[in-house]
């Protein structure tokens, strides 16, 4: 494959019939902490939350098995957390990740940092039907890259302070002008991002059993899902039940995909994404590591196309048919990849 073949091919893929999955690639390359990070906060902070001997034992194991080199969501699954153990992961997560996000959001503020998000965005003329972007992170980078670059955003909510969740509803908030036509009222919609979380986000709180979505409400109460056995279960509630459902039905409704720094580790979202990248829908993998399940599934997908990272300055292309190596150039971080190909 040659170069200019493969920026063509990328160029391809931004339309507004593709879909976006964010994973926490994106992020982590912004300074937010992955789950290496996370692991080693919760190793250092939960233990002092803990009294109960059997919440203690628990750690323990969990603990041992981070040590080890057990990927945290393996650790999870492999030693089921106590309700309060799961609290205290769900606390400890969402004010760790809160305090690096609000450094970010600090440099975009003060400092007018251009988030990778942003200049992404750049590249696809947003229109009435707008774009979806669908990502299992709980920070807010990729509504703050939307209103950076004043464009509107629908995450299901109504209302800026105390946002009410009516999914239903939240569309005719982007109701720009009524005009008529063949002697018919017809509503024209600004252009939008629609942001889909099913994992949840640091604004969401649950206030007298309804979901609300409230910026300046303390994270450590957000409606986050962590990782572990009980993620599952606690998706099938809501809201996360409602995004997790409309992701599904964006990605069955999409004609392509872009898939930024996601490791492919969520069956809420993979039973519907890899049955259409297997029966032949083009997809764009863009990651530093590609999971071993990323590979199994570019490798027997004829239209996914994955670039990741191969040494220090190298990208590695991936496709069912090929392997190659473009040396000196980090295509595989956004940043790099669109100042390459646009």
């Amino acid at each position: 494959m040659e170069l200019d073949e493969l920026k063509q091919i990328i160029q391809d893929f931004f339309q507004e019939d593709t879909v976006t999955i964010v994973g926490s690639g994106l992020s982590l390359a912004e300074g937010i902490p992955g789950m290496a990070g996370l692991a080693v906060e919760l190793q250092s902070k939960i233990p002092h939350k803990l009294s109960d001997k059997l919440d203690l034992g628990i750690w323990r194991s969990i603990s041992s098995d981070l040590t080890s080199g057990t990927s945290l969501e393996q650790a999870l699954q492999r030693n089921k957390p106590s309700e309060y153990i799961e609290e205290c992961i769900r606390k400890t997560t969402a004010e760790f990740i809160g305090k690096a996000e609000l450094k970010v959001f600090e440099n975009v503020v003060n400092s007018n940092y251009e988030l990778r998000f942003e200049e992404y965005l750049k590249r696809f003329n947003i229109r009435n039907s707008g774009l979806t972007v669908i990502t299992t992170n709980y920070d807010r980078l990729v509504e703050y890259a939307c209103e950076h670059q004043g464009i509107r955003i629908d995450t299901l909510f109504v209302g800026k302070y105390f946002a009410r969740f009516l999914p239903e509803q939240s569309k005719y908030a982007f109701c720009s002008n009524i005009t008529k036509r063949a002697g018919k009222s017809v509503a024209l919609f600004a252009p939008k991002v629609t942001i889909l979380k099913p994992h949840g986000c640091l604004s969401w709180h649950m206030i007298d059993g309804e979901p609300y979505s409230i910026p300046g409400y303390p994270m450590k109460d957000c409606l986050i899902i962590t990782p572990g056995i009980n993620k599952y279960k606690e998706g099938y509630s809501v809201p996360f039940d409602t995004h997790r459902n409309k992701a599904n039905a964006a990605i069955d409704f999409a004609q392509k995909y872009i898939i930024i720094g996601y490791g492919f580790s969520d069956d809420h979202l993979e039973t519907h994404l890899v049955q259409q990248l297997k029966s032949g829908k083009p997809a764009l993998i863009l990651t530093h590591s590609l999971s071993d399940k990323a590979e199994l599934i570019v490798k027997s997908s004829k239209r996914v196309i994955a670039i990741c990272n191969s040494g220090t300055e190298d990208s590695k292309v991936i496709t069912s048919a090929e392997e190659h190596v473009f040396p000196k150039l980090n295509l595989w971080d956004l940043h790099t990849m669109l100042k390459e190909v646009f």
